[in-house]
């Protein structure tokens, strides 16, 4: 049925084919990458906390609903908007020196949001969703007021006045186009030279969207998009918004922002359904709208697409149409930051999420090449090929570029008339090697934020990602380039940063603090950028996490300082190698030593080899060494052998299968025995009787047949079951003693009425 309708809205079924195609591209390497993708490190929010690289906000109901961020490292502290609340808190410490407003809604407006069906806790209150810093002793700031948004000031204090923390209540006034009626409903805003540039809804159904500019408390340049659905925007959502400079003049400084929209281009098949279509935008920080035409509106305003796909065979791209967040990553050059972007999928086909870097650059030239025009019966966009109006439409007013044109009311009157039809460009902004930097298909979760950091490594610069979930988890990715171009996706951590699953809605990252805040409705955490002894206590180890932030500094694996000395770096980013980097190193934890065990099995019977190495990304391989030959042979998995995550299953014990075994680890090009087991086996028709065995008896049960079912149901057994029931014994029991034991056992199986399963394992096994 998805792929029927998937075929109905794509429009043919040479697109679905395609389109089929393409998701055989993703999902096989996804499924044949083995270990790749799987974080290095995985804590559950318990063992986060236990870290000690985990602090959460210790605040009341109050603090639930956290909506906005505002950090401000100069003075280290970290303002949170919440449910009726405005904190203060400092960025060392959440818990320390917790100070407060309240803000609530009026009791009316509470009232009317009921009446109005609105839930009481969830949406009739004043949700805090503006947080701009506005001078030294103000901030401006914006509440959801229960479905009437207000806005005032917050004063925080300067030099002479660092106590100061209290809200101009009695100067509120409305937040409409500021700041959104629906407290979960995606907005962006900006606060640049005093101006707010907010893109939201401005009715109660959240039916109609604009973005705008407003002054403060005086809109005396208030500016909004033109309400034309066909050209300008339709259902939009807003994401982002940023003030970036387009040259060294000051006239040209734009604001870029970033949202997505319902489209109906007619160019997918001919469908009329809608398509999501994401989209970044740009306006002159200088429009004052036009003077006859367009008055109060944008008069620059210029719109493209914006790409994140895979590409398939046929021309057929899978798509990530659906942008979630944007991360500008600064550079030197102010005008030139890289654009990160989280997109996930609205298919009904697959699940997934991914991530596409931008260059500015290209951005900007395609704002610079040719226009979109709408035509024929089926109203097509296709490329304008007409005469281009004087100055060029989306052009800033300047005195360089044309000293007649002061403002954009001096604009020709073709030039407001074609900006007001032709908003769109003909061609779309596509990502840096036009495919993603990281990609998640097919898993139980998707990406809502990101927030990014730039680490110098002994290797060079990295860009490390921190990707938060929609279930309130946090993966910590660092792209790789090799040196063959292609790109490797290193996925380092995994954090379970909420007790319970609940969708990120705000990331701020401290760089100088080297800690990131996560808000999401249950409140707010603090998360250190890395946590580097968890990654072990060997030089090895820690050169295999391949962490930017973490090396070993000759005694444990710590924060990466840059430093002259060679023996104080002991990072490999790029390819992970320790040999390459620990060989001089004398480990006294010695990593490169191997557990040695003894097992017994019973022939015609079932065994399994336990063996989990330390490290999730590394690959597993079995050799066995028998008794008669001094050379190793890989264990080859077949009907009767098995290789689980966990160990190795030997279904039918037969005596060739004895001698040691060698579980082999091997990461990157780096290859070590985690394990030596010998296997033992005993003869079965020794079993059985009442006497005790010679030996400490061995379990002997079938595992697959007790589990009646597949291999994962096998995995289960034997960890849940085998592994915890299991308890060394240093002796064997006397024939007393064994004879007693069998007898209660029978004596207990009998009550119960189940089979014995013995429990008797040697030690070490």
């Amino acid at each position: 049925m998805a792929v029927e309708q998937e075929l109905r809205r794509r429009g043919g079924k040479q697109q679905l084919l395609g389109l089929l195609a393409t998701l055989v591209l993703v999902l096989l390497p996804a499924m044949a990458s083995g270990k790749d993708g799987v974080p290095r490190i995985k804590l559950s929010y318990k063992e986060l906390l236990q870290s000690g690289s985990g602090v959460a906000f210790q605040g009341s109901a109050e603090g639930m609903g956290s909506q906005s961020l505002l950090l401000d490292e100069e003075r280290g502290r970290l303002l949170l908007g919440a449910r009726d609340h405005i904190f203060m808190l400092e960025l060392e410490n959440l818990n320390r020196n917790i100070r407060k407003v309240s803000w609530p809604a009026s009791r009316e407006r509470v009232e009317l949001c009921k009446i109005a069906g609105r839930n009481a806790q969830l949406e009739c209150a004043n949700f805090i969703r503006v947080l701009h810093t506005y001078n030294a002793t103000h901030v401006y700031t914006c509440g959801t007021g229960a479905f009437q948004p207000l806005c005032t000031f917050l004063e925080i204090g300067g030099r002479e006045q660092e106590d100061a923390f209290y809200l101009h209540v009695s100067s509120a006034e409305s937040g409409r186009l500021k700041c959104p009626f629906d407290p979960w409903q995606p907005f962006t805003s900006v606060l640049t030279d005093q101006y707010l540039y907010a893109g939201t809804t401005s009715d109660f159904l959240g039916r109609d969207t604009a973005f705008t500019r407003s002054l403060g408390l005086h809109d005396r340049h208030y500016i909004r998009t033109d309400v034309s659905k066909d050209y300008w925007l339709n259902e939009a959502r807003f994401i982002a918004a940023h003030p970036i400079p387009d040259t060294h003049n000051a006239d040209d400084d734009k604001i870029y922002f970033f949202f997505h929209e319902a489209s109906r281009d007619g160019r997918d098949g001919g469908s009329r359904d809608k398509d999501v279509h994401s989209q970044v935008a740009r306006v002159c920080q200088n429009d004052v709208g036009g003077l006859r035409s367009l008055t109060n509106k944008w008069t620059t305003f210029l719109k493209a697409r914006l790409v994140c796909s895979i590409p398939g065979p046929s021309g057929v791209d899978t798509r990530f149409d659906r942008l979630q967040d944007i991360f500008l990553l600064p550079t030197r050059d102010r005008r030139n930051p890289i654009v990160y972007g989280v997109f996930t999928t609205t298919s009904s086909v697959f699940k997934g999420s991914a991530v596409c870097v931008y260059n500015m650059a290209e951005i900007r030239s395609v704002f610079n090449g040719p226009y979109a025009h709408k035509e024929g019966p089926e109203h097509h966009w296709v490329e304008y090929e007409g005469r281009i109006p004087y100055p060029r439409p989306g052009t800033c007013p300047s005195k360089t570029y044309d000293p007649r044109i002061k403002s954009t009311k001096d604009f020709p009157d073709e030039v407001i008339s074609f900006i007001k039809h032709h908003p769109r460009m003909y061609r779309a902004v596509y990502p840096v090697s036009r495919e993603p930097v990281f990609t998640r298909v097919n898993v139980d979760y998707r990406l809502t934020q990101i927030a990014v950091d730039r680490v110098l490594a002994a290797d060079g610069q990295y860009a490390v990602m921190f990707l938060g979930t929609d279930m309130g988890t946090v993966l910590k990715v660092v792209p790789l380039t090799q040196d063959n171009w292609a790109t490797e996706e290193l996925v380092l951590e995994e954090l379970q940063v909420f007790p319970a699953p609940t969708p990120i809605l705000n990331m701020e990252i401290s760089s100088k603090q080297q800690q990131l805040y996560i808000s999401s409705r249950d409140g707010l955490v603090q998360v250190s950028l890395h946590r580097c002894p968890v990654y072990g206590r060997a030089c090895a180890e820690c050169c295999l996490a391949r962490d930017p932030y973490c090396a070993w500094d000759g005694h444990a694996c710590s924060t990466y300082i840059p430093a002259s000395k060679r023996r104080t770096r002991r990072q490999d980013i790029k390819h992970g190698d320790p040999s390459s980097q620990c060989w001089d190193v004398e480990d006294t934890t010695s990593y490169a030593e191997t557990e040695e065990r003894l097992l017994y099995g019973v022939e015609s019977n079932s065994t399994f080899l336990e063996c989990v190495p330390k490290s999730p990304q590394a690959q597993i391989r079995w050799y066995l060494q028998r008794s008669t030959s001094d050379e190793r042979e890989e264990v080859q998995p077949d009907d009767r052998v098995v290789q689980t995550d966990l160990g190795l299953i030997i279904r039918d014990l037969r005596r060739r299968d004895a001698g040691v075994y060698h579980c082999v680890a091997q990461e990157q090009h780096f290859v070590r025995t985690v394990l030596r087991m010998a296997l033992r086996i005993l003869d079965g028709t020794r079993l059985g009787s009442g006497d005790p065995p010679a030996e400490p008896p061995p379990r002997y049960k079938d595992y697959l047949h007790l589990a009646g079912s597949p291999l994962p149901a096998v995995e289960r057994y034997c960890e849940q079951v085998w592994l915890r029931d299991r308890k060394p014994w240093h002796r064997v029991p006397s024939a007393g003693k064994w004879k007693h034991l069998q007898e209660k056992k029978k004596s207990r199986n009998r009550r119960q009425g189940a089979e014995s399963h013995p429990r008797w394992v040697p030690h070490g096994s």
